[in-house]
């Protein structure tokens, strides 16, 4: 009752403008989705196995179906909502109970859930349900933002570190096969930048107010400049703990 009652309290999920090819689209997506649109088929190519059956979690309009299909794997395509093209097998959140359908279309050997969890309430319940649809020797591949901006609201709950995916995974009986942060400081930099814009605050009458934001905002646009390009990634490299993106393989004991 009390996941009910707390649910309905947010309201209703938003209409999502979901993407059938993986490339950014906003400003602030632009280091992000590059990231990982490049880490994530290479993953799919590395683990996930040559048969059997995928499951894509939060599928979207499915960007990553073909790469899966073309390994042999059957899709099972899960998420939320229904998309535009009418193509998601399963319609229910991955921290709910699972239906009976899709327990049938199990058990899989291979999970996709990318960019997903951050808009999942219940983390035990997800990572439970993981396990349970995965068969013996099944991976997972997950990935999840650690610096991004609110998106998808009011249902968007996390922003976890590698910790916290080693946790939830430990608790289910997952090993880590690969982990991976994605983006660099400059990627950090990149994304805030370009997801605001400096200006004087509203109902501001002093001249300086409108000075100041005017070079705040030639500073903001020099620095997104910079972070945009590769060849300043390379001769000046911005070391630091902050990244964009978890990105971990898991599997399932045999």
């Amino acid at each position: 009752m009390s996941e009910h009652i707390a649910r309905a309290a947010l309201g209703d999920r938003p209409d999502l403008d979901e993407r059938p090819v993986y490339v950014a689209r906003a400003g602030q997506e632009r280091f992000i989705v590059g990231n990982l649109a490049r880490a994530v088929p290479e993953l799919i190519s590395e683990y996930a196995p040559g048969d059997g059956k995928v499951l894509d979690v939060g599928c979207g309009r499915q960007p990553f179906r073909a790469a899966l299909e073309s390994r042999g794997l059957g899709y099972v395509g899960l998420d939320t909502q229904q998309n535009v093209d009418r193509s998601v097998d399963v319609v229910c959140p991955i921290d709910g109970p699972l239906p009976e359908d899709l327990a049938a279309k199990g058990p899989f050997s291979f999970v996709l859930c990318t960019e997903v969890l951050e808009h999942v309430a219940d983390w035990s319940a997800a990572f439970e349900n993981i396990a349970v649809l995965l068969g013996p020797g099944g991976r997972a591949l997950i990935t999840c933002p650690h610096v991004y901006p609110l998106h998808e609201e009011p249902y968007d709950f996390w922003r976890p570190t590698v910790y916290a995916l080693r946790y939830f995974a430990a608790t289910n009986n997952l090993r880590v096969l690969h982990e991976r942060r994605l983006g660099d400081g400059w990627d950090v930099l990149g994304t805030v930048l370009a997801s605001g814009r400096p200006k004087p605050a509203a109902g501001a009458m002093n001249p300086v107010a409108y000075v100041v934001a005017g070079v705040a905002a030639a500073l903001r646009a020099g620095m997104l400049s910079l972070a945009k390009r590769s060849v300043v990634r390379r001769l000046v490299p911005m070391s630091g703990k902050w990244y964009l993106s978890n990105v971990v393989v898991l599997e399932k004991p045999r």
